[in-house]
């Protein structure tokens, strides 16, 4: 139990800039804290806390600290870790756990908070996740922050935070970690919509043993940087595909995944939750109208964005293109119908984000767009089906056939597949194709992985 408590404390602190950790490591009784590098430091807090050596008292002598501001938090939770170390293990009832947002010790004037990053008015703030129980929804954020760090929208902001009375809007006092890495790391990185695009190059190979996954891999494989289309009726399984393609992703190691769900029910949205991490679940539910449907898109873009720009790779999955293309259509207007060609014009500016750059960032568009026959939906098919270069195509008539998944076969592609495949999977693909989606179904699930399916049927 107290080593799972080190190293959750250990990731707290590591996540902090070299100044905060000097600060903690004065206040829980580091002897030199301005000594040594990042590392040195933080060991030695670490020592502190599994009771390897006593703390000693905070020296007099020599300058005065530039600030007495740290973390009280994560000082109490060295000490406390310290308690239990030197008592030995926790028995299995403990509760005890490092998360200032849980149980009835929670404060609501200095906690820790995290969220994403947002304009409103001309001045930021942060989108708490996590405290919404506590009445905490958002965060102020100082320009000081902004620029000293170089924020931008969408950025994911983890940070302490504090307010002086329970009737004012709490403010961040410390960013200890953006995108989940230490804020200074931030400084030089690239911004995605200035880099230079090129056409996907690189696989993005969809784990998993579901069948959908594995025809995806060979009929219409992802890359990086493509605007990725699903594409049916109402009721064919457009959110149940979407659905597995975030399962494949889900486990992908230099990949961030980000889900955004627009006009959503709420059985949809605990559905990719169990998938996908909670914070990088943007739902936008069917009663928040078209100017939320519009914001929690525009919000889970920026996230998007900002994923790729830090850690290099990310796939932004919308459900669905169509809803938002409605939602931009209805905002400023009393008359929805017909579709206005701006509204299309805004899909297209979020699609026209998705690219693969030649400083090899990356960010990955996938989304479901309905072929129901509505004039409307009609209108926002046309209108935006010429834009992506993958897709996937679902057919009513296969279906109700129950053969899962329903592609059509014949509009399923990927423009460019041949740099994104083996010859083999070539080979297996154009031999595919001649078969139904019936058969390809059942020589999926009769072999244990694309690589035996490709020998059985070329052999």
């Amino acid at each position: 139990m107290s080593g799972k408590l080190l190293n959750e404390l250990k990731e707290r602190l590591d996540a902090k800039t070299i100044h905060d950790l000097r600060q903690v490591a004065r206040a829980v009784g580091v002897p030199r804290p301005a000594d040594g590098k990042k590392e040195r430091i933080l060991n030695c807090i670490m020592d502190i806390a599994a009771g390897n050596f006593d703390p000693v008292v905070p020296s007099n002598r020599g300058a005065h600290p530039k600030s007495n501001e740290y973390d009280r938090q994560a000082v109490a939770d060295v000490f406390r870790c310290r308690e239990i170390c030197l008592a030995g293990e926790a028995t299995e009832e403990s509760n005890f756990e490092l998360s200032v947002a849980s149980g009835e010790d929670f404060d609501r004037f200095a906690f820790t908070a995290e969220g994403t990053l947002y304009v409103s008015g001309g001045k930021w703030f942060m989108n708490v996740r996590g405290l919404r129980d506590k009445g905490i929804t958002e965060v102020f954020v100082s320009n000081y922050f902004i620029n000293t760090l170089k924020l931008r929208e969408g950025d994911w902001v983890k940070g302490d935070c504090k307010r002086e009375s329970l009737d004012e809007i709490a403010g961040l006092s410390c960013v200890l970690s953006v995108n989940d890495v230490a804020p200074e790391s931030l400084h030089d990185r690239k911004e995605i919509d200035k880099l230079v695009p090129v056409y996907p190059d690189k696989k993005i190979h969809l784990y998993g043993e579901n069948a959908t996954c594995r025809i995806i891999n060979l009929l219409s494989p992802l890359g990086e940087g493509q605007r990725a289309f699903v594409t049916g009726a109402h009721a064919c399984g457009k959110t149940s595909v979407l659905r597995d393609i975030a399962s494949g992703l889900k486990d992908y190691g230099d990949i961030k995944l980000i889900v955004a769900l627009i006009d959503a029910a709420p059985e949809e949205a605990a559905e990719f939750r169990r998938i996908v991490p909670e914070k990088n679940v943007f739902v936008s539910p069917f009663e928040a109208g078209s100017s939320g449907h519009v914001a929690t898109a525009r919000m889970a873009l920026d996230h998007a964005k900002r994923q790729a720009e830090t850690h290099g790779k990310a796939v932004l999955i919308i459900d669905d293109l169509t809803r938002l293309a409605k939602a931009f259509n209805c905002i400023g207007r009393q008359v929805c119908q017909p579709i206005d060609p701006s509204a299309t014009d805004s899909v297209k500016s979020f699609l026209a984000s998705a690219k693969n750059t030649e400083e090899g960032i990356s960010l990955t568009l996938i989304s479901a767009l309905s072929e129901s026959g509505d004039e409307a939906d009609e209108a926002v098919y046309k209108a935006l089906k010429g834009v992506c270069n993958m897709r996937v195509a679902l057919s009513s008539k296969i279906a109700r056939m129950r053969i899962y998944p329903p592609m059509d076969i014949d509009n399923t592609y990927a423009i460019g597949d041949e740099k994104l495949l083996s010859d083999n999977e070539l080979k297996t693909a154009d031999t595919l194709r001649g078969y139904g989606a019936e058969k390809i179904v059942g020589l999926v699930k009769d072999t244990k992985d694309n690589d035996e399916l490709c020998k059985q049927v070329l052999n």
